[in-house]
């Protein structure tokens, strides 16, 4: 009984926390979360890839509460902060980890169905050219610059 509550509890720490971990073939996937966003608006993702196997690719994403799912990457060209879709995805090197995070690549979740509130988990199902696919739960909440403060293109 005890035991059974210890790991209870030391999973509710993890999905507290944002600190989930799942499992794509050789690439683990943690610290998936995304920010608070109003419906008919668009929000972000950030996810954490480390490929400990062979070179893959993150080709897409899609969840239910968007529209569609575009992988983004933000830079600086001319002063000014910008965002590019990436249509090829993002290479996932050989034994390299991958950060999607502000101000960095990123998912953009275009059209929401649905409010995202602190507090929340948002299902995004991230699919990988050799690894195949599998869905993460992002916790939605407070932090970093708004995405809508950036030009797009």
């Amino acid at each position: 009984m005890i035991r059974r509550t210890l790991i209870l509890a030391a999973a509710a720490s993890l999905l507290a926390t944002g600190a989930f971990a799942a499992k794509a073939g050789a690439i683990d996937i943690s610290g998936a979360w995304s920010r608070p966003a109003p419906a008919g608006g668009n929000g972000v993702g950030y996810v954490v890839l480390a490929n400990g196997g062979k070179a893959d690719r993150l080709v897409s994403a899609s969840t239910p509460v968007a529209g569609r799912v575009e992988i983004h990457e933000s830079m600086v060209m001319g002063g000014k902060a910008m965002m590019h879709p990436r249509p090829r995805g993002i290479d996932l090197p050989a034994g390299k980890t991958v950060a999607l995070k502000p101000e960095s690549y990123h998912l953009m979740l275009i059209g929401l169905k649905k409010p995202l509130k602190v507090g929340e988990t948002v299902a995004v199902t991230l699919k990988f050219e050799k690894a195949g696919s599998v869905t993460v739960p992002f916790d939605v909440r407070a932090g970093g610059p708004a995405p809508t403060a950036m030009s797009h293109h």
